[in-house]
């Protein structure tokens, strides 16, 4: 075979390979930001219904839903676009039910660095029952 007619295959793959291989790190990046994101959600909102289940006054446990789901992303190192905590404090009595839902939203335009916007919403909802023997209501 002649080495001048495989001169530019050389240059041909390594074109194709190189942007294939970027896609795929980029896919990998999204995956675990995804994945990672994913379940932080999922414990800002166990963290919050806990929380929330513990007082007796609807404001305050309104109040101390939202900071723990906001302290649990913060620890785990999440961060969100936009996040929305909300508390339904319907059945907050005794032997009642609070639940949490945490919704994160995640900016995806600074993957691999090409300033591709979008976004992607994480949501998780918990529920906590409240303790059937605290005092007062």
């Amino acid at each position: 075979m002649n080495r001048r007619s495989e001169r530019g295959s050389a240059t041909a793959e390594v074109a194709i390979l190189v942007p294939t291989v970027v896609l795929l790190v980029g896919f990998v990046v999204l995956v675990g930001r995804l994945s990672t994101t994913q379940q932080g959600v999922n414990s800002a909102s166990a963290d919050a219904a806990r929380a929330a289940s513990i007082r007796q006054d609807p404001w305050a446990a309104q109040a101390d839903g939202v900071a723990a789901a906001a302290e649990t992303l913060g620890d785990q190192r999440v961060s969100c676009a936009v996040l929305d905590t909300s508390i339904d404090t319907a059945r907050l009595e005794p032997g009642g039910i609070v639940t949490a839902t945490v919704t994160c939203t995640v900016g995806l335009g600074d993957l691999l660095g090409l300033g591709i916007p979008g976004s992607r919403q994480v949501t998780s909802s918990s529920s906590s029952t409240v303790d059937r023997y605290r005092g007062g209501s």
